[in-house]
């Protein structure tokens, strides 16, 4: 009769582990990666410029896309310029930032009119810009 002096760990175990570690580590990068996203699925290539726009406390996000599918963005939802004036119209605080992300393709005359629904109606705006090489 052999005797085993300790126990030894059921073989499952050297499995589960590691699965386990693996797990856990995609559900971390999956939460701490989502947070930096703004508007998924708009790419916008914003023009160059030497200044840089300091953080914003909770702003608002207007995606102005390129031809040949040029049109405007607010909270996700493509709008068109009635649309949008009713929606920050009934933004009750004023205290939110407009922050425009036009691609530098996109016509003028759609920032133009974006911009001056904007400022008829109180908000500061501002136009996203990347630090320039």
């Amino acid at each position: 009769m052999k005797l085993e002096r300790s126990p030894s760990p059921h073989p499952a175990f050297l499995f589960i582990a590691p699965a386990l570690d693996v797990i856990l580590a995609l559900v971390f990068f999956i939460v701490l990666s989502t947070s930096f996203l703004l508007q998924p699925g708009i790419e916008v290539s914003v023009p160059d410029s030497p200044f840089l726009l300091a953080p914003q406390r909770d702003p608002l996000i207007i995606s102005i896309l390129a031809a040949p599918l040029s049109s405007i963005y607010f909270e996700n939802e493509e709008v068109d310029a009635a649309e949008l004036r009713e929606k920050l119209q009934s933004r009750k605080s004023r205290n939110h930032t407009l922050i425009l992300k036009t691609d530098r393709h996109a016509p003028f005359e759609h920032l133009a009119l974006v911009m001056n629904i904007a400022l008829e109606l109180g908000y500061p705006t501002v136009i996203a810009t990347s630090e320039s090489p």
